[in-house]
C-alpha cells in the first residue's frame, strides 16, 4: 500500500477537494453568536474569557474536526506549547520554552498532565491515547494553587466524554500509508439513575526508518486502548463518575541514527541476544492502567463539596540501540515501573460577590527506574578508544577476536543500573475570587505543601573480562560510574512550600477583559543517588507576571487572547548526560529568566467556516552569569524563539443530503537546540496538514481522506541522546508524508 500514497495522486485529490471549498457557498452569512467556550480550570463552570489565566480549551468537535488524536498534533494549535515524543515511553512537554521530561524515578515534572481531574505527571507514566474527549484545557504559567506543585510552569487537563441517558454510539475506521490502519468507537446510554459509557481505540503503523537489521521498521506505533464509565446520578443533587483506563503499546521501537544515515532508509539497529535488556529486539512493550473516582455533591445552591480518588499503575519497557550503527557498541533497555494514589476533598463555594474552594489533597508514588546495558566488549573498548594503546584504534567489530586469538568472535558485557524512588505530599490550598465592584474581580489563592521525597540506587558493573586479559582490573567503565555490587544505598529529604496566585480581571467593556496575575511555581528538590553518595539539589522556583486581554472584537464574530510574561527562575534544574560515562543527571544550572508574548483567535467569517490562529514569542535562557558555570547564556533545550499556526473547519451544503467538510493547519517553529549545552540545533520547520471529505447531512456518517505533513518535509525531533556522551551522536526523524482515508458512522442522538 506505501507505494500508492507515497505518490502525488492522494495529494492532487486533496488539493482539488480544498480548492472547491473557495467556490461560493450559498447564504454564507457570519452566525450571530459564538458558542460560548466553558472551561473548569478554576475548579469551576467558566466562560474561558472570565479565567484571569492564559488559557486554550479545545472541544471534542474540534479535535476530531482537526484529527488532533494525539499530544504531539495537539501542539500544532496551542500557542506556547510544544509535545516532542521520541517514543510513547519518552515524551517532553514544553510550555513557554521550558521542558518538562525527566524520566527519572527521583525526578519531578515542570507541566502537570491531568486526566478527569487528577495528576499522571510522571514522565513514563503521562502519555495516553487521545480518543473520546470531550475537551482539553492548557493553562500556562505556574499553577500551583489549581493543578499542584508539578504545575510549576503549567498544565494539560484532559476530560474524557462523559455517558448520556440518550443511547448513542460511533466507529471509524481507516487505513493509509506505512500500513496504517486505526479502528475506533464508542458507545453511550442508560436511564435516570445510572448511564454507562465504553470507548476504545486500536491503531497501529508500520515504521518510516527502514532497519535493516531486523524484520521490524523503527518509529512506527502499535497501541490499543479502552475505557469504560459509569455515571450515577441516585438524586439530581449527587452524580458519581467511574473511569477506568488501560493503555497498551508494543511499538516497533525508536531509530536513533547517525547524521549520515539520517533520511536513507539504511538504519542498521538491533541489541543482542541478552539476559540483561528484558527483549532481544528494538522495541517498546508499556502497560498502563488507571482508575479514577469522581463524587460530586450539591449541598445547596451555595456549597458543592467535591472527591477525587485515583489509582494509576504503568510498566514500560524499551529497548534501545544508542549508537546509531551496525556495532553491538551501546545498547540499552528502561524498565521502569510505577504506582500513584491520590486523594483530594475540595469544599467549592459560589456566591453573588464571592467564589472559590478550599480543599486537602494527599499523593503518593513509588517508582523504579531500571537501565540495562549489553555490549561487544571488544566493539566497546575499541570504539571508545580504550585499547589504543594495545594498537587497536577507532571501531573494530574483530577486536574480541583479535585479543582472544580467535578463540571467541564476541563476548558479551552486561550491566545494569537502577534508581528508585518513593515521593508523597500532603496539601492544604484555598483559592477566592471577590468581586470588588461589577467590573473588578480580584482572586488570591494559596497552596501548602509538604513533601517525602526518598531515593535510592543500585548498581551491578562486573569487571571485563578483556581488560582483565590485558592486566587490568577494571569494569567496562573503567570505574567512571559507581559500582554499589547489587547494594540499594538511599537518601531522603524533607520539603515545605508556601505557593500563592494573586489575579485582577477587569472588564473593560461587555466585549473585553483585561487581567494581570503574579504567582509563584516551585519544582520539587531531588534527592540524586547516583555519584554513589547523598546528593541534594535544591528546589527550582519560580516567579511569574502576566498581563493579558481577553474578548471580542466589537461585534464581529471574533474571539481573541493576547498575553505578555515575565518569569525569573532560581536554582533552574537541567537534565544533562555526563561526557565520560554516559549517564543522565540533573544539575543546578542558577539563575534564568524567560520572557514572552502569545496571542491566539477564533473567528467565524461566516456560519460554514471556522478560523484558529495562534503564535507565540518567548526569549528565554540561563542568565548569562558567570556564576550560572557552563551553560549561562545558553537557549533552554526545545525552547523555539518563535511558533505560530494557523487553521480551519469549513463544511458546506453539496445538495440537501450531503455535506463537504474539510478542515487544515498549519504549524511552525523556529529553530531550537536539542540540549542545553547548545550543540545540537535544527533550522526551523513548517508542517501542513489538511482533510477533505463528504458527510451527510445530518452528520451520521462521514468519508474523509487526510494527509499530515502534506508536503513531506524532512525535519528532525531530536539529536544528541545518550549516543552523543560517547561520540556518536544520533538524531530521530521526524514523520514524513502521512495520508489515510477513514469512515466514521454514527447512530442515535449526538
Amino acid at each position: 500500500m506505501n507505494h500508492l500514497f507515497r505518490g502525488k495522486f492522494p495529494v492532487s485529490i486533496l488539493a482539488t477537494l480544498i480548492a472547491a471549498s473557495a467556490a461560493p457557498a450559498v447564504a454564507q452569512t457570519a452566525p450571530e453568536d459564538i458558542e460560548e467556550v466553558i472551561v473548569t480550570a478554576q475548579k469551576r463552570s467558566q466562560s474561558i474569557v472570565d479565567v484571569p489565566v492564559t488559557i486554550s480549551s479545545l472541544d471534542g468537535d474540534t479535535l476530531e474536526a482537526l484529527g488532533i488524536d494525539r499530544f504531539d498534533t495537539l501542539s500544532d494549535m496551542v500557542p506556547g506549547l510544544v509535545v516532542q515524543q521520541q517514543s510513547v515511553n519518552n515524551n517532553g512537554y514544553v510550555i513557554r520554552g521550558l521542558t518538562s521530561d525527566d524520566g527519572s524515578a527521583p525526578g519531578a515534572a515542570r507541566v502537570s498532565v491531568y486526566l478527569n481531574g487528577t495528576d499522571v505527571s510522571r514522565s513514563r507514566a503521562s502519555y495516553f491515547e487521545v480518543y473520546d474527549m470531550e475537551r482539553i484545557e492548557v493553562v500556562k504559567g505556574p499553577q500551583a494553587t489549581l493543578f499542584g506543585t508539578a504545575a510549576s510552569i503549567g498544565a494539560m487537563s484532559f476530560i474524557t466524554a462523559k455517558p448520556q441517558q440518550e443511547f448513542a454510539s460511533s466507529l471509524t475506521v481507516a487505513a493509509g500509508n506505512f500500513d496504517m490502519q486505526k479502528v475506533e468507537g464508542m458507545v453511550t446510554g442508560g436511564n435516570d439513575t445510572v448511564q454507562g459509557r465504553v470507548a476504545f481505540t486500536s491503531r497501529e503503523r508500520a515504521g518510516y526508518v527502514k532497519n535493516t537489521s531486523d524484520e521490524a521498521d523503527l518509529n512506527g506505533y502499535e497501541r490499543q486502548a479502552f475505557r469504560p464509565s459509569l455515571r450515577i446520578t441516585p438524586s439530581d443533587d449527587l452524580t458519581i463518575d467511574l473511569v477506568y483506563n488501560h493503555d497498551e503499546a508494543t511499538d516497533p521501537g525508536t531509530a536513533f541514527v547517525s547524521r549520515e544515515l539520517l533520511f536513507t532508509d539504511n538504519a542498521a539497529l538491533s541489541v543482542p541476544d541478552n539476559n540483561v535488556l528484558g527483549m532481544n529486539d528494538v522495541g517498546v512493550d508499556r502497560t498502563v492502567s488507571d482508575f479514577n473516582a469522581t463524587v460530586s455533591w450539591d449541598l445547596n445552591d451555595q456549597l458543592a463539596l467535591t472527591y477525587i480518588g485515583a489509582q494509576r499503575d504503568y510498566d514500560s519497557l524499551e529497548a534501545f540501540d544508542a549508537d546509531g550503527t551496525g556495532f553491538e557498541m551501546l545498547n540499552f533497555s528502561e524498565d521502569a515501573t510505577g504506582d500513584q494514589t491520590s486523594h483530594e476533598l475540595r469544599l467549592n463555594f459560589s456566591g453573588d460577590k464571592i467564589n472559590g474552594f478550599v480543599g486537602a489533597s494527599y499523593f503518593a508514588e513509588s517508582a523504579q527506574q531500571s537501565v540495562g546495558y549489553a555490549s561487544d566488549e571488544g566493539t566497546f573498548l575499541s570504539c571508545s578508544g580504550g585499547l589504543a594503546a594495545a594498537g587497536i584504534a577507532g571501531c573494530n567489530a574483530d577486536t574480541t577476536a583479535l585479543l582472544t586469538g580467535g578463540a571467541v568472535s564476541e563476548l558479551l558485557y552486561e550491566s545494569e543500573f537502577t534508581n528508585t524512588a518513593d515521593n508523597s505530599n500532603l496539601n492544604l490550598f484555598a483559592d477566592v475570587a471577590y468581586q470588588i465592584s461589577p467590573r473588578l474581580e480580584a482572586t488570591a489563592g494559596v497552596r501548602l505543601v509538604q513533601e517525602e521525597r526518598e531515593s535510592g540506587y543500585v548498581s551491578t558493573l562486573p569487571n571485563s573480562m578483556l581488560l582483565a586479559a590485558l592486566g587490568i582490573d577494571s569494569d567496562l567503565f573503567f570505574g567512571l560510574l559507581p559500582n554499589t555490587d547489587g547494594i540499594l544505598i538511599q537518601g531522603d529529604t524533607d520539603n515545605s512550600a508556601v505557593l500563592p496566585r494573586f489575579n485582577l480581571l477587569y472588564s473593560v467593556s461587555d466585549n473585553m477583559n483585561v487581567y494581570g496575575t503574579v504567582s509563584r511555581g516551585e519544582r520539587s528538590e531531588i534527592v540524586d543517588m547516583s555519584s554513589g553518595s547523598e546528593s541534594i539539589l535544591p528546589s527550582e522556583e519560580i516567579d511569574n507576571y502576566e498581563l493579558g486581554i481577553k474578548g471580542r472584537l466589537g461585534d464581529t464574530p471574533l474571539d481573541y487572547t493576547l498575553a505578555a510574561f515575565y518569569q525569573n527562575y532560581e536554582n533552574f534544574q537541567v537534565n544533562v548526560v555526563d561526557q565520560e560515562s554516559g549517564q543522565s543527571r540533573t544539575e543546578n544550572a542558577g539563575s534564568a529568566t524567560n520572557t514572552g508574548l502569545e496571542a491566539e483567535l477564533r473567528w467565524y467569517p461566516t456560519d460554514q467556516l471556522q478560523v484558529l490562529a495562534n503564535a507565540a514569542w518567548i526569549d528565554a535562557g540561563i542568565d548569562d552569569d558567570s556564576g550560572n558555570g557552563t551553560y549561562a547564556g545558553n537557549q533552554f533545550r526545545l525552547q523555539p524563539e518563535l511558533t505560530a499556526a494557523l487553521g480551519y473547519v469549513y463544511e458546506r451544503p453539496i445538495n440537501s443530503a450531503l455535506l463537504f467538510t474539510s478542515s487544515g493547519n498549519w504549524s511552525y517553529r523556529s529553530s531550537v537546540y536539542f540540549d542545553i549545552a547548545n550543540q545540537y540545533e535544527e533550522d526551523a520547520v513548517d508542517l501542513l496538514s489538511l482533510r477533505a471529505g463528504i458527510a451527510a447531512s445530518d452528520r451520521n456518517w462521514a468519508l474523509t481522506l487526510a494527509a499530515s505533513n502534506l508536503l513531506d518535509e524532512e525535519y528532525i525531533m531530536d539529536a544528541g541522546n545518550t549516543g552523543g556522551a560517547f561520540g556518536f551522536p544520533t538524531y530521530i526523524e521526524g514523520a514524513p508524508r502521512m495520508v489515510s482515508v477513514e469512515f466514521n458512522k454514527r447512530f442515535g442522538a449526538f
